[in-house]
């Protein structure tokens, strides 16, 4: 072991201080370059962030005046050309000397601007305090904005059910209250002729109205009335096209029974008609309007009676909505029916492939109170031609022909046929069928300068009576047989069951929504499989309503249709 003296260990000591000492020395001048650099450092983190803010300061009042100034230029309603329009806003802004670019796309319908796109780009070069020390001298500001104001044409079909079921309780009260409210909405506060709507009611059929029935290419059995007997394939298209030759749906009324009379009850008798296809005039389709007043007019008249057939009413409510129908617009602008503002009318569908196009938003409303239900058809050997029954046009009796059982009349001559007179009293006259004669009132022959019976046509048959009345005149009261009424009665019409009318209503839905209409439907006081059946054709499940006259009534579901609609209508 080595031991240290004294005198070592104070050398050592020493030696040690003075390495201290001069550390020290030479760490503060360190320090001193450390807390220059840091200073200069944060001076230049601080110029960096005034630059910044300068640039974040010119460019957001940049953008929000250029942005302004693009909103007003591109508002349809402005008057003045899009790029004085800019010019003027950076003027008023301090902002004459900024450099910009102004690029404006116009889509017209006739001479009118219905679609119009402003786009405005510009760069200014700011001068930089701090950031030239690190080598950038100048920063760019770029600033661009884009706006688009399109006046959406709006087509909507409002097809409506007027059905028995709706005349009972305040139903149709409620339902005409809500829809008059929904065309206020959607139609007033907007330029006439950019929304158009056709109000379908339906029941059993949809009567279009001898007008526009006219336009179609329709078999002509008889005048009576103009619904159409739509075919299965009929429900796979959303097409209607008017040259197509169509089934005249047969004039009858499959529901009155016998004992009901002929005569009308607006004629002061007991009949009271519940036609297939309903005639009043309120029933009519009122097809492509932009009146409000006329629109309101129809729903006020509305009156509720028949099945409900809501694949029919839907069925024309897209047609009214579907290009195919755009000649029978035109005709009709030309024999001054409609409006000339509806030229083009109903629009193509949206391709979104035309930048040209000005887009249209197509709309249906399908609203119910029930469950697709039976639809009662004349058999086709009833829908006209020679009936056997004839008429005398003096006392309005008819003759049902009826075979002779025997020698009934007592001529001596057996299985004959011959002709009993009904008056409705079962009170008879006798003669041969090939020797046709009118009868007074006594039953005596007339006459044979007074002989004008004449044969009826089996629509002017069904016009006169009711499958009922006839069956039970015809057979009944002849033969006095039940099974001969019941067979008389059957073979004269046929029907088309509810649930294939549910599937032609899923079909013609489907057709609609794939096209691009978007449907809303609307069940009033429905059930639960009626709601399913609605749900499932409207667009989504969000735009079905079901709906009752308490917690949710009709009203509050065609406004809140009506608000979705109005939202759709500008887009900016």
């Amino acid at each position: 072991m080595s031991i240290l003296s004294t005198h070592d260990r104070s050398r050592s000591f020493l030696r040690l201080s003075t390495a201290v000492s001069r550390f020290r020395r030479e760490d503060e001048g360190s320090f001193v370059i450390f807390s220059l650099f840091i200073f200069i450092l944060m001076v230049m983190i601080g110029g960096l962030a005034i630059d910044l803010m300068r640039y974040e300061n010119l460019r957001t009042t940049m953008q929000n005046t250029v942005d302004r100034a693009v909103l007003a230029a591109a508002d349809l309603d402005q008057s003045v050309d899009p790029e004085t329009v800019v010019a003027d806003y950076l003027d008023k802004a301090g902002m004459e000397g900024l450099p910009y670019e102004v690029f404006v796309d116009d889509k017209k319908v006739g001479n009118d601007v219905v679609d119009r796109t402003v786009y405005v780009n510009s760069t200014v070069v700011m001068d930089t305090y701090f950031m030239k020390m690190l080598g950038t001298p100048d920063l760019p500001v770029p600033v661009a904005t884009m706006a688009n104001e399109q006046i959406n044409d709006i087509e909507i079909s409002l097809v409506l059910d007027v059905s028995g079921s709706m005349g009972w309780g305040t139903k149709l009260p409620e339902m005409k209250e809500a829809a008059n409210d929904f065309i206020d909405e959607v139609m007033l506060n907007t330029e006439e002729g950019r929304v158009s709507m056709s109000i379908v009611p339906y029941a059993t059929q949809v009567n279009p109205g001898a007008e526009l029935a006219a336009k179609f290419n329709l078999t002509t059995e008889h005048s009576y009335s103009h619904c159409i007997e739509f075919d299965k394939a009929d429900f796979d298209t959303t097409e209607m096209k008017p040259g197509v030759l169509r089934q005249r749906f047969g004039h009858f009324d499959p529901f009155s029974d016998e004992d009901e009379g002929r005569v009308p009850a607006q004629d002061g008798g007991d009949w009271t008609q519940h036609w297939s296809c309903r005639t009043e005039d309120a029933f009519e389709i009122t097809p492509w309007s932009i009146s409000p007043a006329t629109l309101k007019t129809q729903i006020n008249a509305l009156t509720a009676q028949g099945y409900t057939s809501i694949d029919v009413g839907t069925k024309w409510g897209t047609a009214l909505l579907d290009p195919s129908t755009a000649p029978v617009v035109n005709s009709l602008i030309d024999d001054g029916t409609l409006d000339d503002k509806l030229t083009g009318r109903p629009s193509a569908y949206n391709d979104p492939d035309d930048d040209t196009q000005a887009e249209v938003l197509k709309f249906m409303i399908v609203m119910t109170d029930g469950v697709t239900t039976t639809e009662w058809k004349l058999d086709e050997d009833y829908r006209s031609g020679p009936s056997g029954i004839w008429r005398d046009p003096d006392s309005g009796r008819f003759s049902f022909a009826h075979p002779e059982i025997g020698d009934e009349d007592g001529d001596g001559k057996s299985n004959e046929a011959f002709w009993l007179m009904d008056d409705y009293d079962s009170d008879y006259a006798s003669h041969f069928a090939s020797e046709i004669y009118d009868v007074d009132e006594d039953g005596d022959v007339a006459e044979e300068d007074d002989r004008n019976a004449y044969e009826m046509d089996w629509t002017e048959v069904f016009a006169t009576m009711s499958v009922k009345d006839y069956a039970h005149s015809a057979f009944y009261e002849q033969n006095n047989s039940n099974s001969d009424y019941r067979a008389a009665r059957n073979d004269t019409r046929n029907n088309l069951g509810a649930s294939d009318k549910v599937l032609r209503l899923h079909a013609i839905c489907k057709e609609a929504r794939d096209a691009g209409i978007v449907i809303f439907s609307i069940g009033f006081e429905v059930t639960d499989d009626s709601a399913l059946v609605m749900q499932q054709c409207a667009s989504s499940p969000n735009h079905f309503f079901r709906v009752d006259s308490e917690k949710f009534d009709i009203a509050y579901a065609f406004d809140a249709i009506a608000n979705t609609i109005n939202q759709l209508k500008l887009t900016q």
